[in-house]
């Protein structure tokens, strides 16, 4: 072959190429965007690379070669971090932090938070991942843990475990969100999964001390309740002191002698004709004076 042919098969090489190019580069893709999904063109050819996209759902039309489409959720986004190898990621994502009287805590948390579909592009931008569970067990992550660190730092133990507890979870989840929402973020719940952990020694006198102060309810219950029979028995005692006192009060000779009439009267009316055989007491027993008949004889 001469070097005229050479020349020639080289040229035609490369205007395939060439055309192959140009017909790639005229090519057209297309994606769906779905409902509760926010899509933007990424341009490789141009410095931030990003070209906003009104639509949110349906066909979004691009040139592979140019560009890409990428999605993000829009809808609420939930996560665990926890020591629970079952639960969220199967490694230890627990945050720990020390409190204001130097105990060391651990905590599992629940984060739910929403993308800002109009920020989408400037978290692209900022982040260039096109997954979000990169930001999530990064930055989002990172910054929970931070704010744990800081701000746990500010509570004793007995207030984050006691009374300060939701508190203390409120704080959490306005300092987080405060340092994601200029970027797109919007957290939704920050909460407690289970109950804090710390020292095993340092839970074992809570505990005691739980115990020691519900036992000394039962007994301040049980002095009450010992108390207040003690005052109803005296009031019982005492109401029927007053009501002999006052029975007593009320008897006098004429009632006596009356009470005395009555039982005559009874006797009376019961009394079969003949005299008693024995007669008891001391003169001052129940003597009739009944008359004897006049025809009787009189025995000597």
């Amino acid at each position: 072959m001469n070097v005229r042919g050479i020349k020639f098969g080289g040229l035609i090489i490369a205007a395939i190429i060439v055309t192959a190019i140009l017909i790639r580069g005229t090519m057209i893709d297309w994606v769906i965007i779905p409902p509760g999904y926010t899509g933007i063109k990424v341009n490789r050819l141009v410095n931030r690379g990003i070209t906003r996209e009104d639509v949110v759902t349906g066909f979004v039309f691009f040139n592979p070669i140019q560009s890409i489409v990428i999605t993000y959720p829009t809808f609420v986004q939930r996560v665990i971090w926890t020591h629970d190898l079952k639960e969220g990621k199967p490694i230890n994502e627990e945050l720990t932090f020390n409190t204001k009287d130097s105990v060391p805590v651990n905590l599992d948390v629940a984060v739910s938070y929403v993308l800002d579909s109009a920020k989408v592009p400037d978290f692209y931008t900022k982040f260039r991942a096109d997954r979000i569970e990169s930001f999530t067990h990064g930055y989002l992550r990172d910054t929970a843990r931070n704010a744990v660190v800081m701000i746990g730092s500010e509570y004793t133990f007995d207030d984050i475990n006691g009374s300060k507890k939701e508190e203390f979870l409120t704080r959490l989840g306005k300092e987080l969100d405060g340092h994601v929402n200029p970027i797109g973020v919007n957290i939704q719940q920050f909460g407690l999964v289970g109950a804090l952990r710390p020292p095993q020694a340092l839970l074992d006198a809570v505990n005691a001390k739980t115990r020691a102060i519900q036992d000394a309810i039962k007994v301040e219950n049980e002095l009450r309740t010992t108390q207040a029979e003690a005052k109803k028995k005296v009031a019982l005692a005492e109401g029927e002191a007053a009501a002999n006192r006052a029975l007593a009060s009320s008897i006098d000779d004429r009632l006596l002698a009356w009470e005395r009439i009555k039982l005559q009267k009874d006797a009376i009316a019961k009394w079969n004709g003949q005299m008693p055989s024995v007669v008891s007491g001391e003169g001052n027993g129940m003597l009739f004076n009944i008359p004897m008949p006049a025809s009787a004889p009189v025995r000597k």
